[in-house]
């Protein structure tokens, strides 16, 4: 059976790879628990002083998988509203454990990376996009306030809110290191190496004054209402899934798949 996230080590540099590339490595639960159990073992592991993410064939994630037929994650399933809040909740907190983990975590992005991904990303610690990477929003509006409030802490609000109100939205890599979503752009073909020579450097620190200098910075963060902006967004979530509007496109994906509700989204119907 097919590992959906892969590791290796070397040189106290620890690769982890989102592995389900047939689906452009979106997140279904399988998927999220291993990712889960992967980063709290790095954590505790000593002879690990760096973790880069990167995605399988050239594509970071396409965020979480809302597809039935997939075993798509259960924030996106419909349940009545505590329900839905728990397993919202329950992925924010798997971000929050890369936010938490007691080293540095650099997310390396190559193409697509998208919806739930995005708060992957905000939670690593630096994140390095190629210039033609696609950061963005789902292409149907399906929740409320889940993914725009974390990334407004790192491109500023007014931009956050244009990305939030537009469904599709998208921004490039070279835009989102301009913006300062991303620390550095470089060209498609280079972020992996460019991401290995971050960690090779960062590495060189000894890791008790990491984790010290990591907790430093997040505290400030943290204080300042980082964490709580990230939790929230799963009941801001949970209160859209219960519209109108977003039972509608659940019902036509459920009725046409994903690609079949886009497509019927983008035709300009009134939702």
């Amino acid at each position: 059976m097919t590992q959906l996230v892969t590791t290796t080590i070397d040189e106290r540099i620890a690769h982890v790879v989102l592995n389900r590339p047939q689906k452009l490595n979106a997140l279904n639960d399988p998927m999220l628990d291993a990712f889960s159990t992967t980063i709290a073992e790095l954590g505790r592991n000593d002879d690990v002083s760096v973790i880069v993410i990167s995605g399988a064939d050239n594509n970071f994630s396409v965020g979480y998988d809302v597809e039935p037929a997939n075993g798509y994650s259960d924030a996106a399933a419909g349940h009545e509203p505590y329900a839905d809040w728990a397993s919202l909740r329950r992925n924010i907190d798997r971000w929050l454990a890369v936010w938490d983990t007691p080293k540095p975590v650099i997310a390396a992005i190559e193409g697509y990376c998208m919806g739930g991904a995005t708060i992957l990303s905000v939670c690593t610690d630096i994140t390095v996009v190629s210039e033609s990477a696609v950061i963005g929003w789902p292409a149907i509006p399906l929740g409320g306030g889940l993914l725009s409030p974390p990334t407004a802490w790192l491109i500023g609000p007014k931009k956050a809110k244009e990305l939030s109100f537009i469904a599709g939205s998208r921004m490039s890599g070279s835009e989102a290191a301009a913006l300062g979503w991303a620390n550095t752009a470089v060209p498609a073909g280079t972020v992996l190496e460019s991401a290995q020579e971050l960690a090779t450097n960062i590495a060189r620190m000894p890791l008790d004054l990491l984790r010290l200098k990591k907790l430093a910075l997040n505290r400030q963060l943290d204080q300042q209402g980082f964490r709580e902006s990230v939790l929230m967004g799963a009941e801001w979530d949970a209160i859209a899934h219960t519209s109108p509007s977003t039972h509608a496109m659940t019902d036509k994906i459920a009725e046409l798949g994903l690609k079949g509700a886009i497509a019927w989204f983008n035709s300009g119907v009134k939702v």
